[in-house]
């Protein structure tokens, strides 16, 4: 609900602020004003606690200032400070406070007619007519009496009742006793003055007791100091027997701040090594190129900063070849690219490329034949016949052998034609490997 570390304050717009001239004195109105703006509370789940807690400081601190003692100009002008859910919530608690007040006015203004004797008449009149005003008082004009700037304090101090979650005081003491972690950043300094800044400015402010009585303790604050701090910052201390619990927070953050200070210039902690040609490039870029927020922003290299857009060779190339071809655009027909050459390039590189496709098709197919060649035949052992045997066998295939009757049954045409045809095959087969081979 209030964290340790505020949160970054963000610039506002002039209709989300209230401004008032203060008084540098109070008691003297002819001094120096100084201008005071803070932020207007709206209420609702936009504000947290320590929003709601830092308007309440601010508006009376602007009352202060304005040195205004009548509690219906506080009424008025808290109108203008908060809208929304806000003033709801607190013309709601203002009256509730003011109907208390109005009775024991009017009982304190009965009880003084009723002692007077009577004896003097005019002392007496005088007391029966402040008892009638005090009768025919009203919500706001009971505000301007001695006791309406009470209510209208009352009515301000218990605001975030009505605005901040139930148990807010359980919470926050919660919060920073188990969420409360000193950031790696922070040093210990730094971490006890939010911490004395919660439990004395915001912790009093809420609800129920709405005093100092809720405060943390001493101890508390060192036990919240204890629980943000590394583990090895109370192994030092065991070491050196020091007991936090027993001193008071100023003295146990001195003590963690010298433990804080010693590991910062820690002789055995672990450094990396630079290479100096980065060393170079980083200081010379901190002169105006790199790393110089951004002086040279490039659309296509991004923050690069070696150059800006108009330095871009990049962007330029492209720029001019876009150029070139708008203007090839605007010439007309030709459009100064003379499309028909191009075309003509084109065929020449087709051709080119189907000759090439045919020589290395040729050239596979020159190996492939290569590789296919007939083989010499291996020699091999006949067993040849003997002459008799030989003269026996070509004897008996002569017996029945009629030279005139086989000459005539011999068809010498058809011979010549499957001479021819064989002939032509083979010529035909020829020109077939003389193509290949011309190709």
């Amino acid at each position: 609900m209030l964290p340790l570390v505020p949160e970054p304050m963000t610039v506002l717009r002039k209709e989300d602020l209230a401004q008032v001239d203060l008084l540098s004195d109070p008691t003297d109105a002819n001094l120096t004003k100084v201008k005071f703006a803070f932020k207007i509370l709206r209420g609702g789940n936009g504000e947290t606690a320590r929003d709601v807690i830092q308007w309440i400081i601010n508006v009376e601190r602007a009352f202060t200032g304005l040195n205004s003692n009548n509690g219906q100009l506080h009424y008025q002008m808290l109108q203008q400070f908060a809208c929304g859910s806000a003033p709801s919530g607190f013309n709601h608690n203002a009256p509730a406070q003011g109907a208390p007040s109005r009775a024991a006015l009017v009982a304190t203004a009965q009880a003084a007619v009723n002692r007077d004797d009577g004896t003097n008449v005019a002392r007496w009149q005088g007391l029966d007519n402040h008892l009638a005003a005090m009768q025919t008082l009203t919500d706001e004009t009971m505000l301007a009496q001695n006791v309406g700037i009470g209510i209208v304090a009352t009515a301000l101090r218990e605001l975030p009742t009505v605005l901040l979650p139930a148990k807010i005081l359980q919470r926050v003491k919660r919060c920073l006793r188990r969420e409360a972690r000193k950031p790696i950043e922070m040093g210990v300094r730094e971490c006890r003055m939010y911490i004395l800044c919660i439990n004395l400015q915001e912790i009093p402010r809420l609800p129920p007791q709405f005093n100092a009585t809720q405060m943390l303790s001493d101890d508390e604050i060192v036990d919240i100091l204890l629980f943000g701090t590394p583990k090895s910052w109370q192994r030092e201390m065991d070491c050196q027997e020091v007991d936090p619990l027993v001193s008071a927070p100023h003295e146990a953050a001195t003590f963690m701040e010298r433990i804080e200070m010693s590991e910062d210039f820690d002789s055995n902690k672990k450094t990396t090594k630079v290479v100096p040609g980065k060393i170079k490039k980083k200081i010379s870029c901190a002169k105006g190129n790199k790393d110089a927020a951004g002086y040279k922003h490039c659309m296509l290299h991004g923050n690069d900063n070696a150059h800006d857009a108009s330095e871009c060779k990049t962007l330029m190339a492209q720029a001019k070849k876009l150029k070139g071809n708008n203007s090839a655009d605007k010439k007309g027909k030709g459009g100064g690219n003379k499309s028909w050459k191009n075309k003509a390039k084109d065929k020449t590189e087709n051709l080119k490329k189907e000759l090439a496709a045919l020589i290395k098709k040729a050239t596979e197919a020159i190996k492939k034949s290569e590789f296919n060649a007939i083989e010499p035949v291996k020699k091999r052992k006949v067993n040849w016949p003997i002459e008799e045997e030989e003269l026996c066998a070509l004897d008996a295939e002569l017996k029945d052998f009629n030279y005139y009757e086989d000459l005539d049954k011999m068809d010498l045409k058809g011979e010549s034609e499957d001479k021819n045809e064989e002939g032509e095959m083979d010529l035909s087969a020829s020109e077939e490997v003389s193509d290949e081979v011309s190709v």
